[in-house]
């Protein structure tokens, strides 16, 4: 009989971690074995010693993981020493062996159900599981976040969960259902978009389209610029298909960055052997996802650059301030030789003459100069700004002109001055008219201050202002609204509409239903009531610990009274002690390398690090000394080169293993590797804050780097004079179970998903 293969949700530490009977420690013992008036009287119920510390057992069992336990009495000795002491100190614990009969053990049971109002699992709660399922797949498409949600829903019908292979069966048939109904949607879409979505991941000259539209944004320079304005033109009528068609999937955000993240991170090989319609869905998720990273590279480019122009403006007025004043000094003399001069002059001189000994003393270009300064006009730095955007105009044709052009942005308000001139300009560059066209009158008032006009021409007699300068004042008022939050695109990630995150109204509405139905049901209730229950209980901890103070019930606090009479308190320190540091003093000191050799062989963390083509490679497996050698160099930031000249390992195989091994996939593989070995270790509860929950955190660490990427950006605030990263990353205990890479520029509240 064929053996049927069944999905796989969970890996073997987790499914060990969900289905295995607790061990309890001496404070976990005492909460969970600790038993309530209801739970005494049906206690009562047996008369047996033995049968009833078989039952305080399965009762606390049950407490701690909401599951039955085939256990024999031999296995936990050290639990019914805790009962036997609190409970039946009169007996000895050693003469309890075995089991109970099978009858008396479904009695209790059924009576640990009734006290939780809990059911057992029945093949009746299938369908309504597997229904339920469907419906997370549509949220959490990846099968162990979509399990992890089904817990909480079974914790919230109080259903004792089934057995892992019970669950595996369940969720094929869910996976089934949900391809099916994609399947049949995306079927439906038009011949010509499903061509252009096939046409992406076909092999034509070496390269797939699809490779080229997911390469990111190396730097800021013109090429890089370019390129990825030619990939929002290339996608831009498929994306214009997926913002309607998408929402006729009913995927959430999470799902459709799901399928996308499968098309950007899977060779296009890979994602041609699914069926086709499973292409055509993970591609035009991938497109629609794409298509707003690459806007926002776009406007982190327009900021850049836009910044880097005022910021060279700036530097230019400020020089040609200080060539004004220091001119003006240097000519002092000069105006003094003139005023001297001039009353003594001979009175025979003929004009010509006159003029002629007035200029050789003082120059005729310095009059002006020296007039206005002393009539107190000082030295107009924003028209020297202004000037020099003048002479920038190659460069925002180049750099921001493009991206101006594609991008569309909308304002918060409607009727707005930066909406007219964005549209001005962007209605001239669509009619494919060149700047010297354009044709601004200095009359439009509303639109462009009539303290500008000045500005934006190049003589003060120009009936009509200078385009190019006109076009950087107006990119000069989207960069700055674009920072200050009020203009949008809304086909971006980081820089849309807050209205774009909100769900719809009609959800809010039935935001009890769906709450209860997924099994959240903390959700609807309203802030007020969330924020009354918190001052209620700060309010009471305040004065629970006040009281334990004056009491004298917390050692760690001294109570005083002032000259007054009014007790006051503080904090005892601890006196100083000498870390006692013997135990790591004789540790033998070991190289890194030997550590994480040591660790990938302990835990076949190597396994994780599988090679790029599943297909056509004779070497499937790394060389464990040179995959060592590259993740160490990567660690380390010196690279594959500096690593083969510091050891005797050659070039080329470590960049050989780099480029067939190392890559995220595999990377989180062998990081998940890590992590499970490091959960199943006793030291890993240690760090619990709560008895039943793992607390986690997700922040970000700024490191310098050497690549030059998009993300690779400047800070003086964390990194000097250097540019680098931020690290995003989710710590649980200490370990680090999932991380992403962001520019130091970027928001990391969008960054809360990351695991």
């Amino acid at each position: 009989m064929k053996k049927t293969k069944r999905i796989h949700l969970l890996s073997s530490p987790e499914v060990e971690e969900l289905y295995v009977r607790p061990t309890f420690n001496a404070h976990e013992q005492r909460q969970y074995f600790t038993l309530n008036p209801s739970e005494r009287t049906s206690l009562s119920r047996h008369s047996n010693t033995k049968t009833r510390i078989y039952f305080i057992l399965q009762l606390g069992y049950f407490k701690a993981k909401q599951q039955f336990f085939n256990f024999s009495l031999d296995e936990v000795s050290s639990d019914i020493q805790f009962i036997v002491n609190t409970y039946y100190s009169y007996a000895q614990s050693r003469l309890f062996t075995g089991r109970i009969s099978r009858d008396y053990i479904r009695i209790q049971r059924q009576t640990i159900l009734s006290l939780f109002d809990y059911r057992g699992w029945s093949s009746e709660f299938s369908l309504d599981t597997q229904t339920h399922i469907g419906n997370l797949l549509r949220f959490y498409p990846k099968g162990h976040s979509a399990f992890r949600q089904l817990l909480v829903y079974f914790d919230h019908q109080k259903i004792v969960i089934p057995s892992y292979t019970t669950l595996q069966d369940i969720f094929s048939r869910a996976f089934a259902d949900e391809d099916k109904r994609l399947n049949g949607v995306m079927i439906s879409i038009p011949s010509f978009i499903s061509d252009q979505l096939t046409a992406l991941i076909h092999r034509d000259d070496g390269i797939t389209a699809l490779n080229i539209i997911r390469a990111d944004q190396k730097d800021f320079q013109y090429t890089a610029v370019r390129a990825e304005v030619e990939k929002v033109q290339r996608i831009t009528e498929l994306y214009a298909f997926a913002k309607g068609f998408i929402p006729s999937l009913k995927l959430s955000k999470n799902a459709v960055r799901y399928y996308a993240d499968i098309a950007e991170q899977y060779a296009s090989s890979r994602l041609r052997r699914l069926s086709v319609p499973q292409q055509w869905l993970q591609v035009i998720c991938f497109v629609y996802h794409r298509y707003q990273q690459i806007m926002d590279n776009l406007i982190v480019s327009f900021n850049y650059h836009t910044r880097a122009i005022m910021d060279a403006g700036k530097t230019y007025a400020s020089m040609a301030h200080m060539e004004y004043s220091s001119g003006v000094v240097v000519d002092f003399p000069k105006l003094a030789k003139f005023l001297k001069w001039f009353p003594k002059r001979s009175k025979k001189m003929t004009q010509e003459e006159l003029s002629e000994m007035a200029y050789s003393i003082l120059p005729k270009e310095q009059f002006t100069a020296l007039a206005e300064f002393l009539d107190g006009k000082s030295f107009d730095k924003k028209a020297a700004l202004w000037e020099y955007y003048g002479k920038s105009s190659r460069i925002f044709s180049l750099y921001l002109r493009p991206i101006f052009t594609t991008v569309v942005f909308e304002y918060y308000k409607d009727n707005s001055r930066i909406g007219e001139l964005i549209d001005i300009l962007k209605s001239h560059y669509h009619s494919d008219k060149s700047p010297s066209e354009l044709k601004i009158f200095d009359d439009l008032g509303f639109t462009v201050p009539k303290s500008m006009t000045k500005y934006l021409k190049r003589n003060p007699t120009d009936m009509h202002i200078d385009p190019y300068l006109f076009e950087f004042f107006i990119y000069q008022k989207i960069y700055h609204e674009v920072e200050r939050g009020r203009l949008y695109c809304n086909d971006s990630v980081s820089y849309c509409d807050i209205d774009t995150d909100l769900i719809d109204e009609a959800l809010v509405d039935d935001a009890e239903k769906i709450a209860a139905d997924f099994g959240y049901s903390k959700i609807p209730i309203y802030c007020d009531q969330r924020l009354d229950d918190a001052l209620q209980e700060l309010n009471d901890a305040w004065d629970r610990t006040t009281e334990n103070i004056l009491d004298n019930n917390n050692p760690g606090f001294q109570i005083k009274k002032t000259k007054t009479g009014q007790p006051c308190w503080s904090l005892t320190y601890d006196s100083v002690e000498k870390l006692d540091d013997a135990f790591f003093k004789n540790l033998p000191k070991v190289e890194i390398a030997n550590i994480m050799m040591f660790i990938g062989d302990l835990i076949d963390m190597w396994s994780g690090f599988t090679h790029m083509k599943d297909r056509y490679s004779k070497r499937k497996k790394p060389n464990l000394l040179a995959i060592n050698a590259c993740l160490l160099s990567e660690a380390f930031g010196f690279g594959t080169s500096k690593m083969a000249d510091m050891s005797d390992l050659d070039l080329n195989q470590l960049r050989s293993t780099r480029e067939d091994f190392v890559r995220v996939d595999t990377l989180c593989a062998a990081n998940e590797i890590v992590s499970n070995h490091i959960k199943t270790l006793s030291i890993f509860k240690q760090w619990n804050l709560m008895d039943d929950k793992v607390l986690a955190d997700a922040d970000g660490q700024k490191f310098t780097t050497t690549d030059s990427t998009i993300q690779s950006r400047y800070s003086r605030k964390y990194l000097g004079k250097g540019r680098g990263i931020s690290l995003y990353s989710l710590i649980a205990n200490f370990v680090a179970v999932n991380a992403k890479n962001l520019g130091l520029n970027e928001y990391e509240g969008h960054l809360l998903d990351v695991n």
